[in-house]
């Protein structure tokens, strides 16, 4: 006897009127994200204004000495000094980080910070390298300023960045030809700075964008930004603006910027030099990093 061919019964009750909806949700789905990337619709829609608007709140943290009397030849007081000024207007608040606390990495201390700024403190210890490796692999934003983080506090050989403690995203590597000899390390004396863009399109650079250089003697209210011992570092990511002298005889990496090459979003913005000399790029760093609007 011939076998019947099977079939199956056709669907009834709510997977019928599901399938049938199917296109109507993605059709919905697209419009809603066309109109919260074309407007400011959902801007104050809980839940959805960090997804279309940037985040409303950006909280930043500070690793190192972030004072005047800071021991590294590259100060961050003018960076604190302008987002202590500024700050508040932007909805950027910032927070110290006790590096200690970072000897215990279960609590995952860095990712309670939208960006983590490092600044004005040689010795990192190890721990501390190794959360800010992990903060960056996991999609962490990092801004780094000058000479900070090239020594640790208990091995006195550590002289420089350390591409394996940092998980492999510092930014920049001492451009040295043989063995760091003492307590100094290679160093550009830049007097009277000019900030040439290397990539003039650059979010960070962008309210600067309608000059080509930018004249550090203009600036009268921190003497500090007219002579800068500059950090002698080769680039190891993407190379944004340079800083040199007023012939160009003299130059250095000023702005670099290292992207996880992964899936993660991490970022790492190296400054060699106080960021709150060129005073409009902290906040437009901190903005581009965070997606803050």
């Amino acid at each position: 006897m011939e076998q019947m061919p099977y079939y199956l019964p056709p669907e009834e009750g709510w997977k019928k009127h599901f399938e049938g909806l199917i296109p109507i949700l993605i059709l919905i789905l697209i419009a809603i994200v066309l109109v919260g990337k074309t407007t400011n619709y959902f801007c104050s829609v809980p839940g959805l204004s960090d997804i279309f608007c940037g985040k409303s709140q950006v909280n930043v943290g500070l690793l190192g000495d972030f004072s005047a009397n800071a021991n590294t030849q590259i100060k961050a007081d003018i960076f604190k000094s302008v987002i202590d000024a500024e700050g508040g207007k932007y909805k950027i608040y910032t927070k110290p980080i006790v590096m200690g606390a970072l000897e215990y990495p279960q609590q995952n201390l860095l990712n309670n910070f939208d960006i983590v700024v490092v600044g004005g403190v040689q010795n990192l210890t190890y721990a501390a390298r190794d959360a800010l490796g992990k903060y960056i692999g996991g999609g962490g934003k990092v801004i780094w300023i000058g000479d900070a983080g090239t020594r640790d506090p208990k091995d006195p050989l550590v002289k420089g960045f350390s591409e394996a403690e940092f998980g492999g995203y510092t930014p920049v590597s001492l451009a040295i030809s043989g063995p760091v000899a003492g307590d100094n390390l290679p160093r550009k004396l830049i007097t009277d700075p000019q900030l040439n863009y290397f990539v003039q399109t650059n979010s960070i650079l962008k309210d600067y964008a309608d000059a080509y250089m930018l004249n550090f003697s203009e600036i009268t209210n921190y003497p500090s930004c007219n002579q800068i011992n500059a950090l002698d570092v080769n680039p190891l990511g993407d190379m944004i603006a340079t800083l040199t002298t007023p012939d160009g005889s003299i130059f250095v990496p000023a702005i670099v910027e290292k992207k996880s090459t992964g899936f993660t979003g991490g970022d790492v913005v190296y400054f060699d030099y106080d960021p709150g000399c060129t005073r409009a790029a902290v906040i437009t760093t901190i903005k581009y990093l965070s997606g803050a609007h």
